[in-house]
């Protein structure tokens, strides 16, 4: 669990950590530097140790599930606006079309940014930072790049269908 933590945990991660992977550091530091397998007090030292890893594991473990499930969140902005239909339509139908999907999407990205915002919630709640430490104002950094990213993806996704759709090629292989 310990090389897990340390090997997985990102640079804009780890200073979150830092107390905590010092306290596992120290719980291991008998069993490198005095104990052996048949030495008296190993039993303790094992509990102990298994405890503090286990503890700091999970915490990895739920930041990084708490970051996938923005991702996760994130990867449905990248679908169309909308679909065309096969046959064309008139100036008029297309917008009706497009704005009766711009709503539902709209309301949909607030809905995922509250939940993200729950998740962030839950990551600070379960690390307790000091909310105004460097630490925690880069991690938040980090995760507004990855929220940009998701946004700019979404938009390219509706962009590259749209031009997809306007593209001569494309509007001759399939006959319209």
């Amino acid at each position: 669990m310990y090389n897990d933590v340390l090997s997985t945990l990102l640079p804009v991660e780890k200073p979150l950590l830092a107390d905590r992977i010092k306290m596992m550091l120290d719980a291991l530091d008998p069993g490198v530097t005095q104990l052996k397998w048949n030495s008296e007090g190993i039993e303790p030292f094992i509990k102990k140790a298994m405890k503090i890893c286990t503890e700091v594991d999970e915490l990895v473990k739920k930041m990084k599930e708490n970051v996938r499930k923005m991702g996760d969140i994130m990867d449905q902005w990248s679908k169309p606006l909308y679909e065309r239909k096969t046959k064309a339509l008139v100036a008029e139908d297309v917008e009706q079309q497009h704005l009766a999907a711009v709503g539902p999407r709209l309301d949909n990205v607030r809905n995922n940014g509250k939940e993200i915002h729950r998740l962030m919630k839950d990551t600070l709640d379960n690390i307790r930072p000091d909310k105004k430490s460097k630490q925690w104002l880069s991690y938040q950094d980090y995760i507004n790049g990855l929220i940009i990213d998701g946004i700019t993806n979404g938009i390219n996704g509706s962009m590259n269908y749209l031009r997809e759709q306007l593209s001569i090629q494309y509007n001759r292989v399939h006959g319209l």
